[in-house]
């Protein structure tokens, strides 16, 4: 009879550690799963603000030329970090369009509307903002095949006075 009893403790036993075993392997997946998570989130969030930053700089560009003699600012390009197409940072592409009385626009290239029997100093600008960057966490990136990983792109539009 102790024979007996000492199999159905060690039956038990490995139930026990065979369980824990499974319990411990779902937090280590869930754990992963949410860093990951966390890490796209934080990308997705820098798109965001570097979206409104590039809002804010081509708002002070705008009004820092002379549109009057053609010197009008219609886009703007620029690289946040080492390496966007590898994964290592964002690019950043904004266009700008015009919308205002035609004294003020009639040089400049991407004008949406001039409204030329306006007694106002109007002005006001489109400004499309694109941030695109790509996740970091795509296996193909240091592989050396980062064409194969899409572009995340997020976009902003707003009309901003001048």
């Amino acid at each position: 009879m102790r024979k007996f009893r000492s199999g159905f403790s060690m039956l038990v036993a490995i139930f026990v550690i065979l369980l824990l075993s499974m319990v411990a392997s779902y937090i280590f997946y869930s754990s992963s799963a949410i860093t990951k998570e966390g890490a796209l989130q934080y990308q997705s969030e820098q798109a965001r603000l570097l979206a409104r930053s590039y809002t804010e700089y081509a708002v002070l560009a705008v009004s820092g030329n002379d549109r009057t003699t053609g010197n009008c600012i219609n886009e703007i390009n620029a690289n946040i970090g080492s390496n966007p197409a590898m994964g290592l940072g964002y690019s950043i592409h904004v266009d700008i369009t015009y919308i205002g009385n035609q004294r003020y626009i009639q040089y400049c290239a991407h004008k949406a509307a001039q409204l030329s029997n306006l007694d106002t100093d109007t002005l006001s600008i489109i400004v499309d903002v694109y941030v695109k960057y790509k996740d970091i966490q795509q296996r193909s990136l240091y592989n050396g095949n980062a064409n194969s990983v899409p572009w995340q792109v997020f976009h902003k539009r707003s009309i901003q006075k001048i």
